[in-house]
């Protein structure tokens, strides 16, 4: 009984600091707008004109095609990276960077865009918090799959490999239709949802 009760402080205590890890990495990418040049700038806000200006063009089977594939790549990579001993630091790296994408994305778009970027944030970003959720969500079972990996391995820890497996497959199995999910919003969904609201 104490032994569960450790396992399972030690499991929220890993899962408290992977959110403020996210947490911190989005509060950098909302300040990192204010703090680039000026060139960088109009760059960042030629793109998203360009972007919301030609979703009405859009190939909706091939950037679903692109989509799909970014977005299991990422997952892919982080579930094989759990399997691996020195997985940890570029599992987090990756959560990092994910988390930094959504608070730089949400910060430009409400820069550029003002009042208008508030609705359009509205919508926009829901596929990419979906992601960040799935990002989070399996990174932190990837460093728990990773440590226990090594506690079987070299501290002859009996764990039931068997069932750890099964269960980090199934961790997959959930990641990916929720990944496909926010796929089909990302691109069926939030461009029509724009154009609909002339964005």
């Amino acid at each position: 009984m104490k032994k569960n009760k450790i396992k399972q402080t030690i499991k929220n205590k890993s899962l408290f600091r992977l959110l403020i890890l996210t947490t911190i990495s989005i509060i950098f990418g909302l300040i990192y707008t204010a703090i680039i040049s000026k060139t960088d700038k109009e760059f960042i806000n030629k793109s998203l004109n360009s972007f919301f200006s030609n979703l009405d063009k859009l190939n909706y089977i091939n950037a679903f095609k692109n989509c799909i594939l970014s977005n299991y790549l990422l997952v892919t990579i982080i579930w094989l990276l759990g399997m691996s001993i020195i997985g940890i630091p570029l599992i987090l790296l990756m959560l990092v960077l994910k988390s930094f994408i959504l608070g730089f994305t949400i910060s430009s778009i409400l820069y550029f865009y003002k009042f208008k970027g508030i609705v359009i944030c509205i919508f926009y970003i829901i596929p990419l918090i979906l992601n960040l959720f799935v990002t989070l969500y399996l990174s932190y079972y990837s460093i728990n799959f990773s440590k226990n990996l090594i506690g079987v391995l070299f501290f002859k820890k009996s764990l039931g490999l068997k069932i750890m497996v099964k269960k980090y497959l199934k961790i997959l199995l959930i990641s990916s239709i929720i990944i496909l999910i926010s796929s089909i919003i990302e691109i069926f969904v939030i461009p029509s949802i724009l154009n609909f609201l002339q964005i």
